[in-house]
């Protein structure tokens, strides 16, 4: 919870901690990414509040940067599951560019089903706001 710090130096130095420990140490990628991805789900379905979004995400876009072709079921899932739902929070005018910087993961997935008049209506009605 250091991210949540109010204090913007503070949580730009801790980006650049973690961003190195997870450059450095390999045996903690996998966790590193999970405990993202809770403070992600938990600021998307139960506060709504938590002042390191931004940094979080910047460092995820690094590492996005870094994974290999084809993406594995866990990238994919960080997509769905949380990266698309940010797009729902109230106070999304605050990280958009980071969130921006972390969305051309969405290129390697599948396109858009556009023959499935349902599938294309389900997701944007979710939403808020633009999603690409």
């Amino acid at each position: 919870e250091l991210f949540d710090s109010e204090d913007p130096r503070e949580r730009e130095y801790l980006k650049t901690i973690l961003h190195r420990v997870y450059g450095k140490l390999l045996g903690l990628r996998a966790y590193i990414r999970k405990q993202i991805n809770n403070i992600f789900l938990r600021f998307i379905y139960e506060t709504e509040h938590f002042n390191g979004v931004a940094e979080l995400l910047e460092i995820l876009g690094s590492i996005i940067n870094g994974f290999a072709l084809p993406l594995k079921s866990e990238h994919k899932q960080f997509l769905v599951r949380v990266l698309i739902p940010l797009h729902t929070a109230r106070s999304l005018s605050i990280f958009h560019a980071q969130v921006r910087y972390v969305q051309p993961l969405s290129h390697t997935l599948t396109p858009w089903p556009i023959t499935q008049r349902s599938a294309e209506l389900t997701l944007p009605m979710r939403t808020t706001a633009p999603l690409f």
